[in-house]
C-alpha cells in the first residue's frame, strides 16, 4: 500500500458470531495517488478461519452469469473442484480445464467449513467497488490461503477519503441461515423488485439472429389460436440494424411501434432485446461521439466479441453516455410501446479494468450503477427490466430480474462442437444462485423441449435433442427457478406433447426455493425445496443426474423438508407428480418411497397437511398439484371446483374427498370442457 494512503479499520458490528467491518482510506498527500485495491482480510490456514480440516468444503459464488458457483471439498481434485476453478462459455458449454490454475475466485459470498462449523464471508454492500475472495489451493487441491479484496482502480485526489465495501465474517453451524441473512439484509439495504413473476415467450432460442417480422406474426397468431397463457411476447436480438443502430432492419419492414401494438392487441405485453453498452464499429453513434469509445492506454479501442462479430464498448464512466441511455429507453418504452426489456452483455463495460477511462476517479461499480440507473430512468418505474449478463451487486433495487446462468441449449450434452454436460451445468448455476431471489426474480433462462434432430436456419439453437426424461428435468428447472418462466419454440412446428409441458409451469407460482443438499459436496444439487407465497403446501423437486443408474425416490418428512409446516401430531398427504403415486396420513418424521427416477429424470413431490377439506393427490397438470385451482371444497355434500382450463390439452385431477375413508375421485378436463 502506498505510504501516502492512510488506512483505518472501522468495526461496524461485533456480536453473535458476526463481525462486520470496512476500511477508510485517505490520501494524505498533496498529489493524486493511484488506488488499485485493498485487502480486507487474509488467512493462511483453515484454523485461522475457525473451521476444522476434515472434510472441509467451500462454496464460491461468481461475479457474472457465466461463472460457475460451486461447492468442492479441499484435498479432492475432482470434477467439483474443476467446476469451482473453471467457467462456462456464453452458450452453456464447459470451457476446457486448465490444470495450471490453482486459484478459486469467489465474489460476494464465500463459505468454508463443514457441519462442525462454517466461516461465511459476505460483502454486505456493493455499489462502490467490485470485490473478490481468492482461495489458493496447492496441486492436491488443499487449502493454502484466503484473501478478500476490494477493487478500486481509481486515483484519489489530495485529501480525499473513500471507504471499502462492508465485509461480514460470520461463524456459524447454520450455513443456510447465514446465506438467508446475507441475502435478506442486502435486500433490506437496497430494496427488492421481485414482485410479479411474468411468463415470457422469447424469440431467441430458436430463431436467433434470423428472426423476422414474419416469424413474430406467425408465433403471435399461433399463441392467440392456442390461447397460450404467456404474459409477454419478447422480440430478441435480430430485429435491429446492428448493435448501436436501434432501428429495425430489412427483416422488420413494419415500424417497431406498430409491432408492439400488434403484440398488445393479441393480449400480450410487448418485450424487446437490446445491448446498450456495446455498438458496432460502424455505428453512427461513434461518428457522433468517438470520445465515448472505451480504449486502452495506447488509444486502441477495446473489442468485445459476440456472435462471431466484434463491437466497440461504451466508456460508462463518461456521464454524457448516461443521458444517451436514458433517451434510448425512453424512446423504446414510451414512443414505441415496449414495456418489457431484456438487456444483454452489459458486463462488457466493466471487464476491461486497465482501460484509459474518462473519469479516473470513479470505480467501475459506481459507473455501472449510474449507467443502469440512467436506463431505469428512461424506461420508467413501471417497465419490467431483465438484466442478462451484467454485474449483480451494484444494481440490486434497480432491475426486476437477473439471469442466473449461461445460455441454455435444448440438449443434455453439447457434443455437437464441444464436450460437456450442458443442461446440468446451467441448472447448477441457477440452483446455486437461489438466494438472489431475495433481490429480484431469478431467470433460469428459456425452456426448450422441441424434438428436432436436424439443424435449421444454420443455427445450433434450433436443435431439440432432449429425451423425455431430460424434458422433465428441464421443465422442473423452470418451476424451481425462483422467478420468471421463459420459453421459445416454433409454435407452428412443435408437437403437442412437448409444447404442453407448459401446463406444468403456467401460471407461474411465486416460490421461495432452496437446494437442500448443495453443501454436501455433491457436484449437482439433487433435492430442492419450494414453498409458496400464498399456500402452506411444500413441493420438493428431485433430480437424477446419473447417466445410467436409476435413483430411488425416498423422502422423510423432516423439519428441514417441512419447515414451518412441521407439526408433531399432524398428518400429511404426499404425492409424486410423475408416477401419480400418493400416500395419505403420513406423520411428521416418517418416510415415503415412490417409483425410481430414470437417468437424467426428475419429479416433483407435494406435501400437504391434511385438514377437513379435499386434496389433490395426483395430477398431470401443474406441478403444484392444485394451486392452479381457484376453489376446491365440499359444499352441502358435493365437491365444488372452480378451475379455468387454459390449455388445449387434457388434464386430470385425482382428488381425495376428505372424511373417514380414502375415497378418491378422478376429474378430467379437455379442450371441450372447462368447469
Amino acid at each position: 500500500m502506498d505510504s501516502r494512503l492512510k488506512v483505518i479499520k472501522k468495526v461496524l458490528r461485533e456480536t453473535d458470531g458476526i463481525l462486520e467491518f470496512c476500511f477508510e482510506i485517505e490520501n494524505t498527500s498533496e498529489e493524486e495517488v493511484w488506488l488499485k485495491e485493498l485487502e480486507l482480510y487474509h488467512a493462511d490456514s483453515l484454523k485461522e478461519l475457525g473451521v476444522t480440516e476434515e472434510n472441509c468444503l467451500f462454496f464460491r459464488s461468481g461475479r457474472h452469469k457465466n461463472d460457475m458457483p460451486s461447492v468442492a471439498v479441499f484435498g479432492r481434485f475432482d470434477d467439483c473442484m474443476k467446476d469451482a476453478i473453471g467457467a462456462m462459455s456464453e452458450t452453456g458449454d464447459r470451457k476446457a480445464d486448465d490444470e495450471s490454475i490453482r486459484t478459486v475466485v469467489s465474489d460476494h459470498l464465500t463459505i468454508i467449513g463443514n457441519e462442525s462449523g462454517y466461516c461465511v464471508l459476505a460483502f454486505m454492500t456493493g455499489r462502490d467497488q467490485m470485490f473478490r475472495t481468492e482461495i489458493a489451493v496447492n496441486e492436491k487441491a488443499e487449502f493454502v490461503s484466503l484473501s478478500s479484496v476490494a477493487e478500486f482502480g481509481i486515483y484519489l485526489r489530495p485529501g480525499e477519503k473513500t471507504e471499502t465495501e462492508v465485509l461480514r465474517i460470520e461463524h456459524t453451524k447454520d450455513a443456510i441461515g447465514a446465506i438467508n441473512r446475507f441475502a435478506a439484509d442486502k435486500a433490506e439495504r437496497y430494496g427488492s423488485r421481485n414482485a410479479g413473476n411474468p411468463s415470457v415467450f422469447c424469440t431467441w432460442y430458436y430463431y436467433g439472429l434470423t428472426v423476422s417480422y414474419e416469424d413474430v406474426i406467425t408465433n403471435l397468431n399461433r399463441m392467440k389460436q392456442l390461447k397460450l397463457p404467456f404474459d409477454v411476447f419478447q422480440i430478441d436480438e435480430g430485429w435491429e440494424k446492428t448493435l448501436g443502430e436501434w432501428e429495425p432492419n430489412e427483416k422488420f419492414p413494419v415500424p417497431m411501434k406498430e409491432v408492439a401494438e400488434q403484440i398488445k392487441e393479441a393480449g400480450y405485453r410487448p418485450g424487446i432485446w437490446t445491448s446498450p453498452f456495446v455498438a458496432k464499429e460502424t455505428a453512427t453513434i461513434w461518428q457522433k461521439h468517438p470520445e465515448w469509445i472505451l480504449k486502452d492506454k495506447q488509444g486502441i479501442p477495446y473489442l468485445f466479441p459476440m456472435n462471431d462479430t466484434t463491437y466497440y464498448v461504451f466508456d460508462i464512466t463518461n456521464p454524457a453516455t448516461w443521458e444517451y441511455f436514458t433517451e434510448l429507453y425512453r424512446k423504446l418504452t414510451f414512443d414505441w410501446g415496449y414495456t418489457y426489456h431484456k438487456l444483454d452483455f452489459t458486463r462488457a463495460a466493466v471487464i476491461y479494468e486497465d482501460a484509459d477511462f474518462f473519469d479516473k476517479h470513479m470505480t467501475l461499480a459506481q459507473a455501472y450503477y449510474r449507467a443502469v440507473s440512467a436506463i431505469r430512468k428512461g424506461m420508467g418505474e413501471e417497465a419490467y427490466f431483465l438484466m442478462c449478463g451484467g454485474l449483480y451487486d451494484p444494481i440490486i433495487g434497480l432491475v426486476d430480474a437477473q439471469r442466473t446462468g449461461s445460455d441454455v441449449l435444448s440438449m443434455w450434452s453439447s457434443t455437437i462442437n464441444k464436450n460437456g454436460k450442458t443442461a446440468p451445468y446451467t441448472i447448477k448455476q441457477s440452483l446455486l444462485r437461489y438466494y438472489m431471489n431475495h433481490w429480484w426474480n431469478n431467470d433460469p433462462d428459456a425452456l426448450m423441449v422441441r424434438k428436432n434432430e436436424t439443424m435449421e436456419r444454420g443455427l445450433r439453437l434450433t436443435y431439440g435433442l432432449l429425451n423425455d426424461e431430460e424434458v422433465k428435468t428441464s421443465t422442473v428447472n423452470q418451476f424451481i427457478g425462483g422467478g420468471i418462466v421463459c420459453s421459445t419454440e416454433p409454435l407452428d412446428k412443435i408437437s403437442e406433447d412437448r409444447l404442453y409441458q407448459l401446463r406444468h409451469i403456467l401460471p407461474v407460482m411465486k416460490t421461495k426455493v432452496q437446494p437442500l443438499d448443495f453443501l454436501f459436496g455433491n457436484r449437482f444439487p439433487s433435492i430442492v425445496r419450494a414453498e409458496f407465497e400464498k399456500d402452506d403446501r411444500i413441493c420438493v423437486a428431485m433430480i437424477n443426474w446419473e447417466d445410467e443408474e436409476k435413483r430411488q425416490v425416498n423422502l422423510t418428512l423432516s423439519r428441514e423438508i417441512l419447515g414451518e409446516a412441521y407439526e408433531e401430531n399432524a398428518s400429511y398427504a404426499v404425492s409424486d407428480f410423475y408416477s401419480g403415486e400418493y400416500v395419505l396420513h403420513v406423520k411428521a418424521g416418517e418416510s415415503v418411497s415412490f417409483r425410481a427416477l430414470e437417468p437424467h429424470g426428475a419429479t416433483v413431490i407435494k406435501i400437504e397437511k391434511i385438514m377437513d377439506r379435499p386434496i389433490v393427490v395426483a395430477s398431470d397438470g401443474h406441478y403444484s398439484m392444485g394451486l392452479e385451482i381457484n376453489k376446491l371444497a365440499m359444499e352441502d355434500g358435493r365437491l365444488t371446483i372452480d378451475y379455468e382450463h387454459k390449455f388445449d390439452y387434457p388434464v386430470t385431477f385425482k382428488i381425495w374427498m376428505g372424511g373417514e375413508d380414502d375415497n378418491v375421485s378422478e376429474i378430467r378436463y379437455t379442450k371441450t370442457s372447462n368447469k
